[in-house]
Formats: structure tokens, sequence, C-alpha cells
């Protein structure tokens, strides 16, 4: 051996009783930790196997490496290159014995398969790819249509990066020239190397061997020791109750962790006959018993028992599909199955909506297709405590879908085209203008981006919290010229971005902002001028106030989502923009009004003004009164209220009692019930021997109105030694 086996423990020039050492110190046990190793994460374990056979092996492959000198540097560390030479000579191994014969020696082959999927061995191996080494050989070959076709899907910054890597320009340089950070162009080199176009240049494709037989196979006895079958889920439900099936291994997680839409969605695609994802046992004997743990599918039938128990019902949100057809037979008035002319039982198609419905509600054909549903079920058998862990650990590996990557599969095929090709394509987000990490795009916040800025242009009074309902809004509401006008608008912050504006562009405010430059072009100013009120504002925003508020409050507020706070940032950023210009921008998408809808001659200002003075009770307390939703019979409890306690203020000529503020005073009643304080409400308004509020006159908003009377109440509250419970 030439050089040093990096990683077993010896030096430069390590000699081979260095090397018998390291492995075969301390009874060999770093060999056999190597072998059982393999078997563990190749095979499913070492049980029920005579591993001095394989042990054996293993000597005469590490004699054969050492002896004859195979290795050397160049080929990896010497621990990975042992590895790699051991799965092929295992997997060889146990294909004899299964044949019935043993050769005392023999060639590994790159093609041998390993694993269940009989993968070629040398697929396996630990891939050293670089994207340059791959496209070295290409670069620059005339006429070579997959470098074309890799470059072309490159964004323009990507493709720049390539190209001085391929004519050797050092990194340094490359950011230098670029005016690159290093976070910026780590972000651009890995996305160039998940591109799917990369593997047109990988050496070696993984490919379906048509002469591949059964006789190929690694046997199941030898290797995963498991079966999988098909078994009712009522007969999975009753087993778990019955004890047979133990729920509770140690390792396991809690039931009961999904969300409502999750349930609902897996209920109505069991009564639908839809195939779920397969449950997995492992069986254990313990104390000369056999035991079987549910290792995967614990939430699917914990919400089946659940429901089939009468626990629970199925309800709207998330379910799909839930209006279920199905056949049932034709009876007379005896109760007796009808014939038809064949002298068979006659039948009729049927619907049943199941939201709301309890199990015991359902026909019986339904409730027989419950119990009936066929699961798919793989069971392990004579498991280990490790290996049911190792089981436990590989079955909850994967990730699912995020909330964007998820409500984005609800969208029409032409709806999903028209985000997809502004969030995949646009150059603002593939040159990485504003402050997006590859993380972003791969999750699916981009997409979500795209959707929120649609809402924020077009339909800022129906905004939503939850991303799915926006993503259910813009699929049902958005229109083709909308996508257009944000593409336009993207196209012009394109021409000024630079690093200080791309600080305000972040995955919270990016909708945010999008929605204030399509105000601001209606001004029909140059986009340069954009630019400087963004700096201006980046610069100022401590000093910043709108409504006598500081408008610092409003933008750094960590209810991001809110209505209200996503409202009050454009129109406080559309307010301040106007200030700077000393302009008034007339009504328009920014303001969440669609195109051909605005008032012509009113101002963003006024229009802003007139929406603070008609905000109704509900608005009042959803925005500033710490209530997520007000429910009607909420409010007309809160109209009673506000019936009575008006009676006790002293001036009968308060504005307070004007049907003007009537709202104000309904979600001030509100605010007080919430906080269990309506008589000290009603008991305040009457111990002031002037106007509460008074202050308001005719030119106050109602949300002015009501902050300030709120601040007043509280302020009474404190002073009685009752202490408000919160402002939200």
């Amino acid at each position: 051996m030439r050089k040093s086996a990096s990683g077993t423990g010896t030096g430069e020039n390590c000699s081979i009783g260095q090397l018998l050492e390291a492995y075969y110190g301390d009874g060999g046990k770093r060999i056999r930790g190597l072998v059982n190793q393999i078997f563990f994460s190749k095979y499913g374990g070492t049980a029920g196997r005579d591993m001095d056979e394989f042990y054996s092996v293993a000597n005469e492959v590490f004699a054969d490496i050492v002896k004859n000198g195979r290795y050397d540097s160049s080929k990896g560390e010497f621990n990975a290159f042992l590895y790699r030479a051991l799965c092929f000579a295992l997997c060889d191994e146990l294909k004899k014995q299964k044949r019935g014969r043993r050769a005392a020696e023999g060639n590994v082959s790159l093609d041998a398969p390993v694993g269940e999927e009989e993968t070629p061995a040398g697929d396996l191996i630990p891939s050293d790819f670089h994207m340059e080494e791959a496209l070295e050989a290409y670069f620059g070959q005339e006429g070579d249509e997959r470098v074309e076709q890799y470059l072309g899907s490159l964004s323009g910054i990507q493709r720049r990066i390539v190209e001085m890597k391929m004519e050797e320009v050092p990194v340094e340089e490359i950011k230098r020239r670029l005016q690159l950070t290093h976070r910026e162009y780590k972000s651009c080199i890995s996305s160039a190397k998940r591109n799917e176009n990369i593997s047109l240049f990988t050496k070696r494709a993984s490919r379906y061997a048509e002469g591949c037989g059964m006789n190929d196979m690694i046997p199941i006895d030898l290797t995963d020791n498991y079966r999988m079958d098909k078994c009712p889920l009522g007969s999975l439900l009753d087993d778990m109750k019955d004890g047979k099936l133990n729920r509770k291994h140690i390792l396991q997680r809690k039931p009961y962790q999904w969300t409502q839409r999750q349930k609902n969605k897996f209920l109505t695609r069991v009564l639908n006959g839809q195939p779920v994802p397969e449950i997995v046992i492992c069986e254990q004997m313990v104390n000369g018993k056999k035991k079987s743990h549910l290792i995967d599918g614990l939430q699917r039938l914990s919400y089946s028992e659940l429901y089939r128990g009468d626990g629970d019902v199925i309800r709207p949100e998330g379910a799909e599909f839930y209006e279920i057809p199905y056949r049932d037979y034709v009876y007379d008035e005896k109760g007796n199955v009808v014939l038809d002319e064949d002298g068979d039982a006659k039948s009729e198609l049927k619907v049943f909506n199941v939201l709301g419905k309890k199990f015991s509600e359902l026909p019986d054909y339904l409730k027989a297709r419950f119990n009936k549903f066929n699961v798919n079920v793989t069971t392990f058998f004579n498991c280990s405590d490790e290996q049911i862990a190792y089981h436990i650990r590989n079955y909850n590996n994967q990730e699912g879908m995020n909330k964007n990557q998820y409500e984005f599969t609800g969208m029409s095929v032409d709806m999903a085209e028209k985000i997809k090709s502004i969030s995949d394509m646009h150059p603002f987000f593939t040159e990485n203008l504003g402050r997006y990490t590859e993380k972003n795009r791969t999750k699916g916040d981009i997409d979500r981006i795209v959707v929120e800025s649609i809402m924020t242009m077009y339909f800022l009074e129906d905004w939503k919290k939850k991303p799915q309902d926006s993503y259910e809004y813009v699929n049902r509401h958005a229109s083709g010229e909308m996508f257009r006008n944000l593409q336009d608008s993207l196209d012009r912050l394109c021409g000024i971005m630079d690093r200080e504006l791309k600080e305000v562009f972040t995955t919270t405010n990016s909708a945010v902002w999008f929605a204030v430059f399509d105000r601001f072009r209606t001004l029909g100013m140059p986009e340069g001028r954009f630019r400087e009120f963004v700096l201006y504002f980046k610069t100022s925003l401590e000093e910043l106030k709108v409504g006598g508020r500081p408008f610092a409050e409003v933008y750094r507020s960590k209810n991001t989502r809110d209505r209200a706070v996503v409202q009050n940032k454009i129109r406080g950023l559309v307010t301040l923009m106007e200030a700077f210009f000393q302009v008034s921008l007339p009504s328009g998408r920014g303001a969440g009004v669609e195109p051909g809808k605005e008032s012509p001659g009113q101002s963003a200002r006024d229009r802003m003004g007139e929406n603070l003075g008609s905000m109704d009770a509900a608005a009042l307390l959803r925005c500033y009164g710490g209530a997520e939703e007000v429910e009607k019979e909420d409010l007309e409890l809160y109209e009673l209220i506000a019936e009575d306690v008006e009676q006790a203020i002293r001036d009968p000529a308060s504005p307070l009692r004007s049907q003007k503020y009537r709202p104000v005073m309904v979600a001030l009643a509100g605010y007080a019930v919430k906080r269990d304080e309506d008589d000290a409400l009603k008991k305040w308004l009457g111990s002031f021997r002037r106007n509460p509020g008074g202050s308001l006159g005719e030119h106050f908003d109602n949300r002015s109105a009501f902050l300030e009377l709120k601040a007043e109440f509280d302020s009474y509250l404190e002073k009685q030694g009752e202490p408000s419970r919160g402002n939200p």
C-alpha cells in the first residue's frame, strides 16, 4: 500500500502490522463490527445466521486487500474501501449459501445485487461526484446538447458561476466579480448542484436489468425475514383492542397527533375505499411468548378506532369526497329483498354524506366497507430490541409535505402553472434578488409568496391568515391578468434591486412590499424613486409614525400573518410613501381594490380613513380587541350589553350615544365580556362626571375611538385594583 489508510488509526505509510492491530486487536472487534453493521443496515440483522461463515469471508477480503496491495489513498479512506468490499463479498456469500455451493474463492462482481431491491453493488458505492468534474469532460465541446440543456436551465447568475468555475477562476475572484457574499455564493452553487439536469453527467445510472431473474435475488428468509400481507382494518382494530397488537412500545410516540384536516382526510379516504400507507408490525419473543408491536401506523389505527367507537365524527376541514356513493338492496314493505326479472337481488345506487355522522349512523354497507377495508401490513419476525428501534427510526425517517407543499396540490393545473411560471422562472426569485434561501425554494415558500402577493395586491380586505385559505381563495378568484401584473412589477423591480433593497424583501414581507410597489406604479414615476423611498424607510423606521403610533411596532409585529397586521403594514407604508413624495395616491390594487373598481380622485389616505371609520364591531374586536373570531351569537349579546351600558353615560348628548359610534360601543362591550369585566364597564361609564373619551369628536374614526376608550377603561381597572388581563 502506498499511503495511510485514513480512519484506521494508523499514520502515514502504515504497515500491515498496524492494520492488523487496528482491525484484529481486542479479538477482532472492529472487523466483526463492520460485518454486523452491514447485516443490520442491509439485511435486517444477524438473527438466525451462522455469522462465523461471514466473519471468515471478511478475513479473506481483508487479507486479499492488504497482501495484494489493492488499496491506495486515491480510492478514499481505507475503512470506507474495506466496507464496500465487504458489502460485495457478503452479498455474494449469501447467494452461494442459498444455491447450496460454497466456492473457496471467487471474484466479486460490481453487478452483484445488494439489498431487497437487488441494486447492483457498484451503484451503492458512495459517489465522489463533483459538478465541476462531471462537466469538465463535456464543457466546450461544440454541439453537446447536454451542456446547453444544463446551462440553459440555470439562472443567469448560476450560469456565470458555473462557466467561471469551468475556466478555473478562483472562488474568491468569482465572488468579487459578481459581488456575492459567501452565503449567496454557496446558495447559488447548491442550487446548481441540485438542478435536475445535472443527472445528464452522472457516470453510472441505475437501470432495470432485463436479464435479471428470480435466481439472482437474495431470498427473503436469508435477508429481511419479513412478510407482506393484506389485513382487514376491522381485524387490526380488534387485535389492538384485545391487546394482541401492542400499541405502547416504549419508543413509540403518543396517539392522536394529527390535525383535524389530516384525520378527516384519512377517514374519508378509507370510506371511499382508497389505498392508505402500510402498517408495520415487529414480532418479538419475550419470555417465550410472541409479542406483536405496532411500529408504524399508530395514528391511522388510533383515529380509526376512535371513529368506529363513535368517539369522533368527520368534519368538513380537510375532508374530500365526503358524499360517498354505494349500492344498497331494495326491500319491500315486509323487509324482504326485492328480486329483479332474472331472480337476482335488486339494488340501487345511493349517496351518503358522512359529515357530522357517527360511525353507528352510517349505512350498513359503509360500516362493512370500513371494517373490511384492506390494509397492507408488513410484519418483521424474531426482532431484537435493537432491530425494533432500527425499524422505528427508519419508518419515521421521511419528511412529509409541509403546509405550503401540501396546499399547492389543491390548486388547479392552470393556476399552478401561473404560480410556478413566476416562482420557478422569474429572475427576481431565480437570481435570489430577495432574502431567499435554497431551503425556501425546496420547501415551497416562494410559491406561497406568489400566492400571498396576489392576495395583498388584489384581495387585501379578504386576507387569510392560514396559507391553505390563501391558496384556496386565489385558486377560486385570481385571473391571468393579475399574475401578468405581478410579473410586470417584478420585471421593473429587477432593474433597481441591489444589496440594500434586498434586505426588505424577506419571506415575511415580500408580499407586503410587492403590493406597495404596485401602488407606487400608479404615480408614473421612474422605478428609481421607489428605491429612494425604501432607503428612506430603512434608515428612518425608528422615528416614523402613522396615526400617532410608532410604525416600527406594526412593521415588526410578531403576529406576521394576522389580517390586521398585514393590512396595517401596507396601509402604513402607502401613507408614508404619500408623505415622502408629497402626493395622494389614487385608490387601486395596493389597497385591495381590483382594477376598474377605483373611485376617481379619491386618495389612498381618504380611503384609509373611510375604512377605519367604517370598521364594524367584529372588525374592531378582531383587529384590536384580541378576538380571533367573532360569532353572530356573540355580537347579539354584545349589542344587548352595549344598549344597557350606554344608559350609564350621564350626558345625553354624548357622541357615544349616537348611532355613529354604536359599533365602537358594541366592540367595547365585547372587549369587557371577553375579560369578565362587563359590570365594571357599566360602573366606569357611570363614574365619570365628563364624557369618557371626552376628546372624541366628529372627526374621530371608529378605530381611534375604540383604542382611546379601551385605554381609558384599562386605566380605570388598574386604579380600581382590577388590572386588565392584558392588551392584545
